[in-house]
């Protein structure tokens, strides 16, 4: 049985980061080109067969301030939680939770016309890095779930946090984020799956 110890040095060249600078330039080319009315999620497109709208939305935002917003949580991701999961871990976790973040607003919102931002996608990284956390560090750990299980309490119950559709310049569609913290929850049991089936299948090849 393998004893998990706590990561001395949480801030760390990992991998990934290879994979969160690839998003970070991704998000800024797509903004700075003004390709946003044409990547992002568009109900009547998407009936249409653009069905690649459903992941595209969220690489493009508002505006900067938006963006900015956004890239400053991927940030956080970034340099915070990335020791806590492979390259392939977090890709998994990202490609999941956008796909689920989608479909949930397609399936579930048929008065949602068109939706842009990573916000919906970022709740599901912070969700499994935080979750992840606990195995390292308990407390930190605990106190982010519960932090992030009351802000969406709070939006299920009121509506977007105070100020941040003044900040965003829109208005904010609180569903994504739930979506997206619901597909790193379910991330964490996938990726543990995947790693148990992984293992089973190297035991057997030996």
């Amino acid at each position: 049985m393998r004893i998990e110890v706590p990561i001395k040095n949480r801030i760390s060249a990992q991998w990934v980061h290879v994979l969160w600078l690839f998003l970070f330039v991704i998000c800024f080319s797509l903004q700075a080109s003004g390709l946003e009315p044409v990547l992002q999620f568009d109900r009547v497109l998407i009936d249409q067969g653009q069905i690649w709208l459903l992941l595209t939305g969220h690489l493009v935002h508002l505006n900067w301030t938006h963006w900015a917003l956004n890239m400053a949580g991927l940030a956080i991701v970034a340099v915070f939680f990335s020791q806590y999961g492979s390259l392939l871990d977090w890709l998994f976790v990202l490609l999941f939770s956008a796909v689920v973040t989608g479909l949930g607003l397609y399936w579930f919102h048929p008065e949602l016309i068109w939706y842009v931002g990573l916000s919906g996608v970022l709740h599901g990284l912070f969700i499994y890095g935080a979750i992840r956390e606990i195995r390292f560090y308990p407390f930190s750990g605990y106190v982010l779930v519960l932090l992030l299980v009351g802000k969406l309490f709070w939006e299920f119950m009121n509506g977007p946090l105070p100020g941040s559709e003044e900040m965003t310049g829109g208005n904010v569609v609180v569903d994504a984020h739930l979506y997206g913290a619901m597909a790193g929850f379910v991330s964490v049991f996938l990726t543990r799956a995947l790693h148990s089936l992984h293992q089973l299948v190297q035991v057997k090849d030996r």
